[in-house]
């Protein structure tokens, strides 16, 4: 399930996800078949080996010059429960955290309206409150910022 928190910053959450990206990632990541999907389809490179990656426009390329999204949905794949700030994420990173939010729990921060592709379940953990819906999840997160 999704569990995702709205309010301040809790102890431990990833809030620059780039910056811990660059200094945490690991070779073996990029052999991953989720990994690689990732980067393929929200960056548009292809992983070649390891950290060797190749782009249509930029060419041969490290793992550092991948989007921010990019890199978000990595770590959360890696390890869902890490509490990444996923606000740092473009809408085009929803799809992926709620494919995966259905296989496991996945604990995010967002200070941002999110535009999630589908319905959903997902529990706000400032509140507690369980949701079932875009619909119930926009009320929400507009009442809690107001």
């Amino acid at each position: 399930m999704l569990k995702i928190w709205f309010g301040e910053f809790k102890k431990g959450c990833i809030k620059v996800p780039d910056l811990y990206f660059d200094l945490h990632k690991e070779k073996d990541w990029f052999n991953r078949d989720d990994v690689r999907r990732i980067i393929k389809d929200i960056d548009d490179v292809e992983v070649v080996q390891d950290e060797f990656l190749m782009s249509k426009t930029i060419g041969g390329m490290s793992p550092e010059r991948l989007s921010t999204g990019c890199k978000t949905l990595i770590l959360i794949y890696i390890n869902p429960l890490c509490n990444v700030y996923a606000s740092r994420c473009g809408d085009n990173c929803a799809g992926y955290i709620l494919d995966l939010a259905e296989k496991t729990d996945v604990v995010i921060t967002l200070h941002h309206l999110m535009i999630f592709p589908r319905d959903f379940d997902a529990e706000i953990l400032d509140t507690g409150e369980i949701i079932h819906s875009r619909k119930e999840y926009v009320e929400l997160f507009i009442e809690f910022f107001n």
